[in-house]
């Protein structure tokens, strides 16, 4: 039996930290506000105690966050072989919530409000004796219960939100691609007419009970040619469309056709059988878009279908049910 690529170690010593420094926030804090609240306000003790202290205890938090996480687990990469796996649409949340339950401790996952929630508790718990000395003493009760409990708030975000964030060995392998941004296209592409089936794709690699996927992309059918073609898109960046792939099937009467638009290129350009070269294309929906960009998502697609229904209306005859979809998507 082959080795387990992951050797995962106990949480035990990043427990018995995390605990640790709970005990100890809420003590500390406990103490500073019951003895130095109450007296006279001291310029010099309130940078130490209500701005020092909370930085050294939040960077404390992000360390044993960031050196556990780093140390949960050994790696050695296997020989991942990748195999193409389709997601209903409506089924990748669930997917990917399940991915980031099973690989906490492999995944590298930040947030952006980890490191920004520490930084405004700390210019808070800063206020408390500005305020109870010049503004209104008598909120002093509620300032003694929010420095400890500050403290004890921020060590719990910065450490647990460190050990997400930082990555190890394992992490590179174990990332999830850029699922959230294919989804998004996934959605505004299932809204135009002529789409009849439409899929979030994967290239999934599984070795032993460890699983990874890589590239995802946007895989369409068309409705009433599902069988003889397929329109694929590729996103790098939200809410933007950066390549897409048309291809005609190779059929008895004709050869493969295929078409690419790649937004630096931004026009269809023909491959057939015959023409390795290819060659480009008129887009064949009227607009006052000259040249497709990356955020024209809807028209990129639109002309994709229409240069698809156009080839098999010209290789296998004009049907009523081509010239209806071609006049949803404004074809003239």
């Amino acid at each position: 039996m082959s080795t387990s690529p992951v050797v995962y170690k106990s949480y035990r010593g990043f427990a018995l930290a995390f605990v640790v420094g709970i005990v100890f926030n809420l003590a500390i804090g406990i103490l500073i506000s019951q003895i130095y609240l109450p007296i006279a306000f001291d310029l010099v003790l309130v940078l130490v105690l209500f701005l020092g202290f909370p930085t050294l205890s939040v960077t404390y938090a992000y360390f044993i966050g960031w050196y556990f996480k780093k140390h949960i687990a050994e790696y050695s990469p296997p020989e991942w072989d990748f195999e193409p796996v389709q997601f209903k649409l409506e089924e990748v949340s669930d997917m990917v919530k399940e991915y980031h339950r099973d690989y906490v401790r492999l995944e590298a996952r930040s947030n952006y409000w980890t490191y920004h929630i520490p930084l405004i508790v700390i210019m808070l718990l800063f206020s408390i004796p500005f305020y109870i000395s010049f503004v209104d003493s008598s909120v002093l009760i509620i300032g003694q219960l929010m420095l400890p409990a500050g403290l004890v708030f921020n060590h719990a975000i910065a450490s647990i939100g460190a050990f997400f964030a930082t990555s190890n060995n394992a992490s590179e392998d174990f990332a999830l691609p850029l699922i959230r941004e294919a989804l998004w296209l996934g959605n505004v592409q299932s809204q135009i007419p002529g789409i009849s089936k439409i899929r979030l794709v994967l290239d999934k690699a599984v070795y032993q009970n460890f699983r990874i996927y890589r590239d995802p992309r946007i895989v369409m059918r068309i409705a009433g040619f599902e069988k003889d073609a397929y329109i694929e898109s590729l996103s790098e960046d939200l809410r933007a469309i950066t390549r897409v792939l048309c291809r005609l099937y190779e059929s008895e009467e004709h050869g493969q056709v295929v078409w690419w638009w790649i937004s630096r290129d931004r026009n269809f350009r023909k491959y057939t059988d015959s023409d390795d070269a290819g060659y480009y294309v008129r887009l064949p929906i009227p607009s006052h878009v000259r040249e497709l960009g990356v955020r024209d998502v809807r028209l990129v697609t639109e002309n994709a279908i229409a240069i698809l229904l156009l080839e098999i209306s010209r290789l296998r005859g004009e049907s009523g049910e081509i010239k209806s979809l071609l006049s949803e998507l404004g074809v003239v």
